[in-house]
């Protein structure tokens, strides 16, 4: 059977390069954090006092997000072959966790199960994948659009989303016909962006709690502008998981939009945010990779039922 391409050596030194540089980039945000006292006791008071709720909230929107992630991968990939649920889901899963590791063995692994087990070719998957890759992005500038819109006040918003949701339509079917298979549907590509948007909402949701957190408000605009940083920031190729890149959008973004939010705000907000991500990733991720070290191992591509 035809496996997936091993990465180069360039390809492993840069790896390695871009986890390097993640790791860096959130050591000085903690060290920048570290050096301005007053907005680290407040974010640590505040943490420590915060309502159970948005604790638990913190840990399960990161497990909603992989979820949708895995039903959008699961929208497209059912074109080029059976690939149940149940599987994709496990294989966002694995790779969300492989995909912290300095060489990102997530992606690679994905396409050879795929490969392997499903019998999708892997120019489908690769496809499939750039093809998210457009939506994710195209999804992100959308709403940060509308984000920059709604700062401006709810008759601007609203006009901007009115105008800009025709244009978004059209763009999500040109990308499906230049698409590097040439045969992703449209309509299975924009059911995908649909879900992208979903997807976001949810990440929105995510920085309001974790600023809410660290003892910041921050209003429905300025959490769709970070969300839609975030998002941008997590399709920077270098650093897996947007690791470091995603803690300086959030930073960044919030000290500029949120009136009384500072970039140390916005870091702890931010550790908070990758803190509840990693305690729910590690058990998800062992779990969805002895699922699919099972599945691999029998090597039938039946559906599980699922």
């Amino acid at each position: 059977m035809t496996r997936a391409a091993a990465p180069s050596r360039n390809q492993k030194a840069k790896r390695l390069a871009g986890f390097a540089i993640g790791v860096l980039l959130i050591a000085a945000a903690v060290f920048v954090l570290t050096q301005k006292q007053q907005d680290l006791q407040q974010a640590t008071e505040s943490a420590r006092n915060a309502p159970v709720w948005l604790i638990v909230m913190a840990l399960l929107l990161p497990i909603a997000n992989a979820g949708l992630v895995a039903v959008s991968f699961w929208v497209l990939m059912r074109k080029f072959g059976k690939v149940p649920l149940g599987d994709m889901t496990a294989l966002i899963g694995s790779a969300w966790l492989l995909n912290y590791l300095p060489l990102r063995p997530g992606l690679i692994g994905r396409l050879a199960f795929h490969k392997i087990v499903h019998g999708v070719s892997l120019k489908s998957s690769v496809a499939v994948s750039v093809a998210l890759a457009l939506m994710s992005g195209l999804a992100a500038a959308h709403m940060l659009a509308i984000g920059i819109a709604f700062a401006e006040g709810v008759a601007i918003g609203s006009a901007v989303l009115v105008a800009t949701s025709v244009g978004v339509y059209v763009l999500a079917g040109i990308a499906g016909d230049r698409s590097p298979a040439g045969s992703v549907p449209r309509l299975d590509l924009r059911i995908a962006l649909l879900i992208r948007y979903g997807d976001m909402l949810v990440w929105a949701l995510r920085m309001w709690v974790c600023f809410k957190i660290v003892g910041a408000d921050i209003n429905p605009a300025a959490a769709l502008l970070i969300a839609a940083a975030v998002q941008l920031a997590s399709l920077f190729p270098l650093t897996g998981a947007g690791l470091g890149v995603v803690e300086w959008a959030i930073s960044v973004v919030a000290a500029i939009v949120v009136v009384g939010v500072t970039n140390e705000i916005g870091i702890a907000a931010s550790l908070v945010n990758r803190a509840a991500e990693l305690v729910v990733v590690v058990p998800v991720g062992l779990v969805s990779s002895a699922y699919i070290a099972r599945r691999k191992a029998g090597n039938k591509g039946s559906d599980p039922g699922l």
